[in-house]
């Protein structure tokens, strides 16, 4: 008679196994480099929003930028936007992460785009940027940066 079933050996390598990979696994899945990522990539998407926006509608529209969040407005800051993901026209806060080294180019706290989809640093301004414009998310030792070109407005992070 015959009984179905792993030996001992069998068992110890899987639990072996399941240990390596989840001692490699975890810390690529959790941790503050995967807040900072996210919250970048969310930016960077909401940049290229604003920039599509402006395009479509033939408008000036900007991104405000803060320390400690981001909020998308008409030309002149008076009029605010309903954000695409939230449904809401409040701020998006950032968890834990910090927002900074806009200036320069940018000289005030947001980035323009015109109906063509350039950005700009002054939303009555004719010219527009005259360099790369980098922003940087920090939080828990981690860090990214944001950087949109001038003429065409691409966001690549980095």
């Amino acid at each position: 008679m015959t009984e179905s079933g792993f030996t001992l050996a069998e068992l110890v390598a899987i639990i072996l196994l399941v240990g390596i990979l989840a001692f490699t696994a975890i810390p690529r899945f959790s941790g503050p480099s995967l807040r900072v990522d996210a919250q970048a990539e969310q930016l960077a998407s909401d940049i290229r929003y604003t920039q599509t926006l402006a395009m479509t509608r033939g408008d000036r529209f900007r991104i405000n930028l803060s320390a400690t969040g981001y909020q998308i407005t008409s030309s002149t800051g008076a009029t605010t936007v309903v954000h695409p993901g939230t449904g809401s026209t409040n701020a998006v806060a950032l968890n834990g992460v910090t927002l900074s080294g806009w200036n320069p180019p940018l000289t005030n706290n947001y980035v323009a785009f015109d109906g063509r989809g350039v950005p700009y640093s002054l939303y009555t301004s004719s010219t527009g940027l005259a360099a790369n414009a980098t922003i940087t998310l920090s939080g828990g030792g981690s860090q990214r940066n944001l950087v949109i070109s001038p003429e065409t407005g691409r966001v690549a992070l980095q």
